[in-house]
């Protein structure tokens, strides 16, 4: 069992242990395996290739326990997420990272080595498929379903794939609204609040039990990270800890 007191090292080791994680987990832990399965969702969704190259990629590995305590003081919990969605007519975001996701959502009760993709219709809503994504027996069925699919096709066509994409396909994540949960070090926590009030037009605090006199959390409203990022460069006499992006779903 994972406790949110864990630290990340004895989590990642169980994890091994229990064969969820790979001898070398720099693809688990750095995000780089989520990166790949939604470039793959994405390039089915709309129709042209995204390479991995042109998505942003973060992985957990800088997650602590006190983030995960004011993400529940936010509601909500800690997940690394792959997204895509379009932008306007003909270009896409995509992105990897951990994110804050509210207890509402379906993905916060997303637990052990289960994985869910979550796809937001128009007219459907939010629709979530749902299982097992790690363990030697559900990767070996996955890998005996794929080898069985393209035996059933050596002699026929598949009416599905992509086509590929343009330079500037995939647009900056930078550019995209988001609101953001970050953490400080400060000599002076109350004043760098209304620092940041006065900067970003309002900040949420956050609170856990045991913060240290010199820590300050807190979520922005959402612009995007470009505004919010050169804002915070103005926040002056604070050293940034955390900063992790807040889902809405």
């Amino acid at each position: 069992m994972i406790s949110d007191k864990m630290s990340f090292a004895d989590a990642l080791k169980l994890a091994q242990e229990n064969g969820y994680a790979e001898k070398d987990p720099t693809a688990d832990v750095e995000g780089h395996d989520a990166c790949r399965k939604i470039c793959i969702l994405a390039s089915l969704a709309y129709g042209k290739h995204v390479y991995p190259d042109t998505v942003y990629t973060e992985g957990i590995s800088s997650i602590t326990p006190e983030d995960v305590e004011y993400a529940r003081d936010w509601g909500g919990v800690i997940k690394l997420i792959g997204r895509a969605a379009k932008v306007g007519e003909d270009k896409i975001y995509a992105m990897v990272s951990p994110a804050f996701v509210s207890r509402q959502s379906q993905l916060a009760s997303v637990e052990d080595v289960f994985n869910a993709i979550l796809v937001r219709g128009d007219a459907t809503g939010d629709v979530v498929f749902y299982g097992r994504g790690a363990g030697k027996m559900p990767t070996a069925s996955a890998v005996v379903a794929d080898v069985i699919d393209c035996a059933k096709h050596v002699e026929k066509k598949k009416l599905f794939g992509w086509e590929d994409s343009e330079e500037d396909y995939v647009v900056d994540h930078l550019d995209i609204e988001t609101s953001l949960f970050l953490r400080f070090k400060t000599e002076n926590p109350e004043a760098t609040l209304k620092a940041a009030e006065e900067l970003f037009g309002s900040a949420r605090p956050l609170r856990r039990d045991g913060a240290p006199a010199w820590e300050l959390a807190f979520v922005t409203p959402q612009d995007t990270e470009r505004r919010l990022r050169a804002k915070l460069d103005k926040l002056l006499g604070a050293e940034l800890l955390s900063l992790i992006r807040i889902t809405d779903f």
